[in-house]
């Protein structure tokens, strides 16, 4: 297969998974529209020779498309595979949090968003997450550690501290209110 047809290929399934992710809720089962997009997505990536389907754009695409049809523990291997080969794409970091964190892992979510940022230091969005899945885990000292670390680089993140829900197990605690607390 040539580049150009490669290349085509790719951007066919990341056109139908950029829709797809548009049309699913993460809080929702995924509607049929968004699933025949996915596949058609996954579809795409099956047409490329395995060299090319193992490469670290076809691996973050597979991830994200099974990611978003819900193959959360199908979407681990080549999210992981893509994070090995371009470790300094953020992307598939968060992909094997968001994964393992929905499969009950929270200990995996953690080290994988470790590793992404020992790839890409000082990633607000890595440190936000890391953030969340330590609060979940119940450890408050090291979700505050990385949330202040978030708001200092991008005082954004703040704001969505109030509606994330990953927040809940620690919202009350003192270091959590200080952390959050704006000073006028």
């Amino acid at each position: 297969m040539n580049s150009h047809l490669r290349q085509l290929h790719l951007r066919h399934a990341a056109g139908y998974i950029e829709l797809g992710e548009l049309l699913a809720d993460a809080d929702a089962p995924v509607p049929e529209n968004a699933r025949t997009l996915l596949r058609r997505a996954l579809g795409e990536l099956a047409e490329l020779p395995e060299a090319s389907r193992s490469g670290p754009v076809a691996s973050l695409l597979e991830g994200r498309a099974l990611r978003t049809l819900g193959d959360w523990d199908g979407a681990v291997v080549p999210l992981r595979q893509a994070a090995e080969a371009a470790p300094e794409h953020l992307e598939s970091w968060l992909g094997l949090g968001w994964c393992y964190k929905r499969l009950g892992r929270l200990d995996e979510a953690i080290a994988a968003l470790r590793s992404g940022l020992v790839a890409t230091p000082g990633q607000p969005l890595l440190l936000y997450n890391l953030a969340c899945y330590h609060s979940l885990a119940g450890d408050v000292s090291a979700a505050v550690d990385h949330l202040t670390k978030a708001i200092s680089i991008d005082d954004r993140f703040r704001d969505l501290t109030g509606e994330e829900r990953d927040f809940d197990p620690i919202r009350s605690d003192p270091r959590f209110l200080a952390a959050t607390h704006v000073v006028v």
